[in-house]
């Protein structure tokens, strides 16, 4: 299992994100995922009791854009824009999908600073190879599009939230 930590670079809470990769969800519930406690370093072993707000969610992998330019030695980035959406139902789901493959993703990745995307439902993580993202204006027209803003009518719930890489850890697989 690969995990990768990133601290916020905004003012909100959770300050930290930790992302796993996992097989199935289910894999959270298993004894060695539980035992990968004992591999935290002293200090991780402190501060988790002291975490205010400790969420952990599992999500259901759907797609993996990935910019033809990005090689595997890239990754994972330096920052990652995650993006969570709750939609008002099949429908708007539909219209999500369609937007992000065949619109969204192609506008993100025209400056080059998305690297590789996986699509979980419906959590996007995009790891960016820079901070300056959300100025450039690919990303707002990305953002200001007369498809997005008509998927964003069908979303009840929208959050945005940029991390920067702080740890990469690697364990033996948990089944």
């Amino acid at each position: 299992m690969t995990g990768v930590r990133y601290r916020a670079v905004d003012s909100q809470t959770p300050t930290w994100l930790t992302l796993y990769d996992i097989d199935k969800p289910d894999t959270t519930n298993s004894e060695a995922y539980n035992a990968l406690k004992d591999l935290a370093s002293d200090k991780e072993k402190t501060i988790w009791p002291k975490i205010a707000g400790l969420s952990r969610r599992s999500y259901v992998h759907m797609r993996t854009f990935t910019h033809p330019n990005v090689t595997a030695e890239a990754l994972p980035s330096r920052y990652v824009l995650i993006v969570s959406l709750e939609m008002t139902g099949p429908e708007g789901e539909d219209e999500l999908n369609r937007w992000y493959n065949e619109e969204h993703m192609d506008l993100l990745s025209k400056k080059g600073a998305l690297t590789d995307k996986p699509v979980f439902k419906y959590l996007a993580i995009h790891e960016l190879d820079n901070s300056d993202f959300q100025r450039t204006p690919e990303f707002k027209h990305a953002i200001s599009t007369e498809w997005r803003n008509r998927v964003m009518q069908q979303c009840l719930g929208r959050e945005s939230r940029v991390f920067e890489l702080h740890k990469i850890f690697e364990t033996k697989p948990v089944q």
